[in-house]
This record gives structure tokens, C-alpha cells and sequence, in this order.
């Protein structure tokens, strides 16, 4: 299920924030923050919507820090703890 998640985080992320970066060479453990994943307030905003509604969860605010957007195992994780 985690390789799923993997997988559709990626899809979301090309769209929304990476739409420049070929995603086979987007690993796992991949810094995002070195390519300004979660730095612009309004992308930022777009990705969290989408992936509430691709995961069909509610995302906390709160939790939302910028080690969410350390990597796709990152963000990936804290879907798979809320995904039902």
C-alpha cells in the first residue's frame, strides 16, 4: 500500500510543485526542499488540497511542518497513518 501512495504523492507533486522534474529521477528519499516543494505559501496550499481529495483525509494544519515536506517518504508517510 505504501508503494500506492508513493506512486500517487509523486503524480500530485508533478502537477502541483515539480511540473519541470522528470519524476523517475525523484527518489524516495529525495530532498524536496532543495527544489522549493512547500516554500511558495499558494503551491504549497494547491498540493495539501489535492492530496486531501486524492486520499479522501483531512490534513491538520498543525502537523503540516516543513519536515512534511522533507521527502516523498515523508509526506508519504503521514498519508498512510491517516488514509482509512
Amino acid at each position: 500500500m505504501r508503494d500506492a501512495i508513493k506512486s500517487r504523492v509523486k503524480k500530485i507533486l508533478s502537477v502541483n510543485m515539480l511540473k519541470d522534474i522528470d519524476l523517475q529521477e525523484l527518489g524516495d528519499d529525495t530532498p524536496l526542499l532543495d527544489y522549493g516543494v512547500g516554500i511558495d505559501s499558494v503551491s504549497r496550499l494547491e498540493f495539501l488540497v489535492a492530496l486531501e481529495e486524492e486520499f479522501g483525509v483531512r490534513l491538520d494544519e498543525g502537523e503540516i511542518t516543513p519536515d512534511f515536506f522533507e521527502t516523498v517518504d515523508s509526506i508519504s508517510d503521514y498519508i498512510s497513518r491517516r488514509v482509512p
